[in-house]
């Protein structure tokens, strides 16, 4: 495979449904064989069906962060400030202990979740002003959540190996993605910044696994997404015609599609008019499928 190969906007396909605002937190349900994501900015979950191609949303009670499934038919929701269980047949949410993120900085919120391989969730941070280095990455797990690093502006990830001893965590403003050592426990060290982006690529965002161990990553004001293979190396770049890429999430049967959320936000009216497609879900086909995302474990 040729270093940073480029491939053509036209090779990834607009899928139907509603634009959002400031899509995030896809995630792809193998039992109901939907894609579910949602919009920070707007309490909606977004779904859409690739065999039939049809496509919708629901209505919540608040917006949401992340999506994380778990063993059952309900998904895990991150919100502003708290999760809690959802039916994503109906929208119905309910909460968790709301007292689990009472010791969070006040102008913080939720953005980015995730499992790891033994069904323990992770979700970071971030200060909603974008501008101090208060968000913090947690892991919740049977024993109770733990704040396990800190000093990020706005978090994203994270994402675990497929062996489980490696986490990946963005801490966008800085450009940079962190690797871990991850312990059987969850203990966190051997923190090491494995990529910087460029200016020129935008900030991380969202970031999903392949089954070679290639990292994909979406580019936040960078009009794209780009893979890096086990040793941080760029191997390849999706362009996008939408500047703000959010999130990404393989997808199908087979994990052979590689959807990806992008958003409205922040773009003025002439930019808004070179960009019609902004803020819609994309779909491209990778030469090489998606790993498995792991499920949440955790009491209900």
């Amino acid at each position: 495979m040729p270093s940073s190969q480029v491939i053509a906007a036209d090779h990834a396909q607009v899928c139907p449904g509603s634009a959002a605002a400031l899509a995030e937190g896809v995630h792809w349900d193998p039992v109901r064989q939907r894609l579910f994501w949602v919009d920070i900015l707007h309490p909606w979950l977004y779904w859409f069906e690739p065999a039939s191609q049809l496509a919708g949303r629901i209505a919540l009670q608040e917006p949401g962060c992340w999506l994380v499934g778990s063993q059952g038919p309900l998904f895990l929701l991150g919100m502003c400030r708290s999760i809690g269980w959802l039916d994503p047949d109906t929208g119905l949410v309910t909460p968790l202990d709301p007292a689990l993120l009472s010791s969070e900085p006040a102008g913080n919120r939720l953005n980015d979740g995730g499992a790891d391989r033994q069904g323990r969730l992770w979700f970071g941070t971030m200060d909603n002003a974008e501008q101090a280095p208060t968000g913090q990455l947690y892991r919740l797990d049977q024993r109770g959540l733990y704040c396990v690093d800190t000093g990020y502006v706005v978090s994203n990830g994270p994402v675990f190996s497929a062996d489980g001893r490696q986490l990946f965590h963005a801490s966008s403003a800085s450009r940079e993605i962190y690797r871990f050592a991850v312990s059987a426990d969850g203990d966190l060290s051997d923190k090491q910044c494995f990529i910087r982006f460029t200016a020129e690529q935008g900030f991380p965002d969202g970031m999903a696994l392949d089954a070679a161990g290639g990292l994909w990553v979406a580019q936040w004001q960078g009009s794209g997404i780009c893979r890096f293979d086990a040793n941080g190396l760029l191997t390849n770049r999706v362009a996008l015609p939408v500047s703000n890429v959010t999130n990404l999430a393989f997808g199908g049967p087979d994990l052979h599609q590689l959807y990806i959320t992008t958003a409205r936000v922040g773009l003025t009216a002439a930019q808004l008019q070179q960009q019609p497609l902004a803020g819609q879900l994309f779909r491209f086909d990778p030469a090489i499928p998606g790993e498995v995302v792991p499920q949440v474990l955790l009491p209900r």
